[in-house]
């Protein structure tokens, strides 16, 4: 099992990232041309890399979302909305709060609930980055279902 949240993630407020390029970013060119249209790479290049590559991305999904799969859909729900609205709002509990209108205690539960259930520190980049990409997949796979 992957480490329990201690500091950071949730309770930092702060998610931000880079797009800058890295080793192998040259590479993308390829996958965007297989993208669907309707995800344009300058805007979400997550969404690109999953729909590039159709069967990592179901691997992915099924490793870190499987527990999440598992659970009623309601509850599944609402737990990737909270995830989602806390992405959204730069990773700030506080704003996630007031976007799905919950107490921000509300908002922590559920996203170390979420951590718990996939095995995922939100708090570390490296499975921040794997969760955030099986999100993704998880919205790929819903929208050609």
């Amino acid at each position: 099992m992957r480490r329990e949240t201690e500091a950071g993630g949730p309770h930092a407020g702060g998610a931000e990232g880079s797009h800058a390029g890295g080793p192998g970013a040259e590479g993308l060119g390829a996958r965007e041309a297989s993208a669907p249209d309707d995800v344009a790479p300058d805007e979400r290049w997550p969404a690109v890399l999953v729909a590039g590559a159709p069967e990592l991305s179901a691997r992915l999904l099924a490793e870190v979302f499987g527990p999440l799969l598992a659970l009623a859909p309601a509850e599944r729900a609402l737990l990737v909305g909270t995830l989602d609205a806390w992405l959204e709002c730069g990773g700030s509990v506080g704003r996630a709060a007031v976007r799905l209108r919950c107490h921000r205690n509300t908002v922590f539960n559920r996203l170390r609930r979420l951590e718990r259930l996939t095995s995922r520190s939100l708090s570390h980049p490296c499975e921040l980055v794997e969760t955030v990409l099986a999100l993704e997949a998880l919205r790929w796979s819903a929208g050609r279902g």
